[in-house]
Order: structure tokens, then C-alpha cells, then sequence
């Protein structure tokens, strides 16, 4: 998660927030760098899944580097439990792709930042439709459907509730393709 994390971390250099987000935090990888990257915030993470958040925790425990992490949040992204535009700064990498309504997910995202504040997501993202179909109807099959979303359409989802896209571009890794596509965005 690496060059997924960095490239995140590096978008939202020059920013002094007050309250961040990390939506899918998982195991808490980015959530410990956003405290880094920023020690006089409040870093909150979320996760729908049990196990991620019991090892973010186990994490957060064993490391002082979570001194100003404020908690961490069990909730579908779709409902999260947190007070309207409570976010300076809200980052979701590698689980917006996991949503099952993704519009949804937007408009939760857009009620918790406030005005002028940034959102960043990392996420799969093929080249053309057919491809994200072709992912979607395979990984249905298998039990754990993917929606991968190409970057127009995510650009005007968010662009259709509140928000300025910034910037939107490939994270180049290795062993992975496609490679994520990067969001940076502006809450209106």
C-alpha cells in the first residue's frame, strides 16, 4: 500500500487540518500516517469490517505513534455515525471500489466535510466500462463484487454533489493492473 499511501499523503501537503478521516482505514496503515503527517489533528478511522478494525486497534496500541489518533468507527460508509462538515480532510484508499452504491457514499462524504474541505481517493479504476463490467460480473461470481468506477465517472459523481475535482491520475505500482486511480477533490 505503499505508493498508494504516498501519493494520498502527498496531495494533501501544505494542509494544517484539524480533523481527519481515514474511510477504510483497514488496519490502520495510512490512519498511523496521517497522525504522522499531521500531529496537531484529529485522526479518526472507519471500517465496516470487524477484523480491520481490531487490528488497527491492536496496532494503535502497540504503537506511540497513535497519540493523536481519536478513535476508530465501525460503520458502513454509506451511514457513518459523524456529525455534518466535522472534516477538514477526508482520505478512502483501496475501498470506495467495495461500495455497493457509491452515490451514496458521496453524498456522506460531501455531508461530513465542510466547505473547502478536501477529499482524496484511491481506488480501482480500469480504462473503459467494459473492463469494469468484465471485474464487476467476475468478482460477483466469487462471491465479493468489485465496482470498479472509471475516472470520468467518478470525477462527475462528485462533481453532481458538492464537489471540485482537482486532480485525477494513475498510482503506478508494481504487480498490479490496473493501477489505482487517484481522486483529489474540493468540497464546494
Amino acid at each position: 500500500y505503499r505508493p498508494v499511501h504516498d501519493a494520498v499523503l502527498a496531495r494533501l501537503d501544505g494542509l494544517r487540518p484539524e480533523r481527519v478521516l481515514d474511510l477504510g482505514c483497514g488496519t490502520g496503515q495510512l490512519t498511523r500516517r496521517l497522525g504522522e503527517k499531521f500531529p496537531e489533528a484529529t485522526i479518526v478511522g472507519a471500517d465496516l469490517s470487524d477484523g480491520m478494525l481490531g487490528r488497527a486497534l491492536e496496532r494503535a496500541e502497540a504503537d506511540d505513534a497513535f497519540t493523536n489518533v481519536g478513535g476508530f468507527v465501525r460503520a458502513d460508509a454509506q451511514r457513518l455515525p459523524l456529525a455534518d462538515g466535522s472534516f477538514d480532510v477526508v482520505t478512502c484508499t483501496e475501498s470506495f471500489h467495495w461500495y455497493r452504491d457509491q452515490e451514496a457514499a458521496v453524498a456522506e462524504l460531501a455531508r461530513l466535510l465542510r466547505p473547502g474541505g478536501r477529499l482524496v481517493i484511491a481506488s480501482i479504476a480500469t480504462v473503459t466500462g467494459f473492463a469494469d463490467d468484465a471485474i464487476q460480473r467476475a468478482t460477483e461470481l466469487a462471491g465479493r463484487p468489485i465496482r470498479p468506477i472509471p475516472k470520468r465517472r467518478l470525477k462527475k459523481l462528485l462533481e453532481a454533489d458538492r464537489f471540485r475535482v482537482e486532480h485525477q491520475g494513475r498510482i503506478p505500482r508494481l504487480g498490479f493492473v490496473p493501477w489505482p486511480m487517484l481522486t483529489d477533490a474540493t468540497r464546494r
